[in-house]
């Protein structure tokens, strides 16, 4: 039976997008870059794991909802870890 081995995170950088401008009606609210270069294994023993950039424009909610989300996965495994 083969052995299923997931993608590796292998690089993120994040940056901050102001979107400035001088007219406030085209303005908008800052967002965040997210930039991950993830390596997908191979499916061949003689053939070399790929990898692939990903990139996401989160707004400030957006952002908000994930940070909120890592945070109660975290409290979730510390839980586990002290059981």
């Amino acid at each position: 039976m083969d052995s299923v081995t997931p993608a590796r995170l292998v690089e993120t950088s994040c940056k901050i997008n102001e979107n400035l401008s001088s007219n406030p009606i085209e303005a908008k609210a800052p967002t965040c870059l997210l930039r991950m270069t993830v390596e997908e294994p191979s499916t061949k023993e003689d053939e070399q794991p790929t990898r692939k950039d990903y990139v996401m424009e989160l707004p400030p909610a957006t952002l908000n909802t994930l940070l909120e989300d890592f945070k109660k996965i975290r409290e979730q495994l510390s839980n586990i870890a002290r059981k």
